[in-house]
């Protein structure tokens, strides 16, 4: 089922993409794909979904800026191994389990090509996230309410461009927003690919500790069942490298450092609880 696609996940686009798609579209195409290898339903699915690949591959970029086409057929694989493990009785949307499947891709050929492949800065997360927090004091009344002039006043702090702060933005603050809505940008790049910095997955740490790449697809799962904040505290302070301390946590949350405490309790709870109703043991994580 996994011979390569071109021209699916490209820098240019080439392919007309009908959009995100309806949940029950997606998993009439996923269930005709993988019952009766309809090759039509895959390429279909792959076609509307292609623009999310894509995204993700332009964060691993060569030392000249421009994508190695490589990372884009990376990209492809990821997006075609998603549609043959999807399981569509758990109720997710496809965006969520193939963006991840994707990233593993990506990050597993840009790791064995460090000399041509720019990693994500993630040091300029860190710098953004501590100046949202300031921006975000500073105007508690309508916070949120003015995200291009947010993008401006960090651009400029940060020295970078507008369309990176406002990357940077989406993944530091994680509004309530669809994962399947398009950035405010021109390459139609969704939501889902800006939550999470590609950087902060590569630290082997507790949560990452699954054997196969089937076992952190299931942790995917179960991390996109907890609401927004819960997902941001276990991110934050498990997966992002350096891990964010509860006290700053707080302070970016405006709630209290016990708080904080609490809700990585409540999370854990839940994303045990979730992994357990999908097989995952506490051994599969130590």
């Amino acid at each position: 089922m996994n011979k390569p696609v071109t021209n699916i996940a490209n820098g240019s686009h080439r392919v007309r993409t009908p959009g995100m798609l309806p949940h029950d579209r997606e998993q009439a195409l996923i269930r005709a794909w993988q019952a009766r290898g309809d090759r039509a339903a895959r390429d279909h699915l792959l076609a509307a979904f292609g623009p999310l690949a894509a995204s993700i591959a332009k964060r691993y970029r060569r030392d000249t800026g421009e994508v190695d086409p490589d990372l884009l057929q990376q990209a492809n694989i990821g997006l075609m191994k998603a549609a043959d493990r999807f399981d569509t009785d758990r109720g997710l949307r496809f965006s969520t389990y193939a963006a991840w499947w994707v990233r593993d891709e990506v990050q597993n050929y840009a790791r064995s090509n460090m000399s041509i492949v720019r990693r994500p800065n993630s040091h300029q997360t860190r710098a953004a996230v501590a100046r949202l927090a300031s921006l975000d004091a500073q105007t508690p009344a309508d916070r949120g309410a003015d995200s291009a002039e947010q993008d401006k006043q960090l651009a400029a702090s940060l020295g970078v461009g507008e369309k990176r702060a406002a990357e940077l933005r989406a993944l530091v603050t994680g509004r309530d927003q669809s994962l399947n809505a398009p950035a405010q940008d021109e390459d139609g790049t969704e939501r889902m690919a800006l939550l999470v910095d590609p950087a902060s997955l590569d630290a082997p740490l507790p949560l990452q500790r699954l054997e196969t790449a089937d076992l952190r697809a299931v942790l995917a799962e179960a991390l996109a069942t907890l609401p927004r904040r819960e997902r941001e505290i276990i991110v934050a302070t498990q997966v992002s490298d350096p891990p964010a301390t509860l006290e700053g946590l707080g302070d970016h949350y405006g709630v209290s450092k016990e708080r904080v405490r609490q809700l990585r309790e409540r999370a854990f709870a839940r994303l045990r609880e979730a992994l357990a109703d999908r097989g995952v043991g506490p051994d599969h994580l130590a």
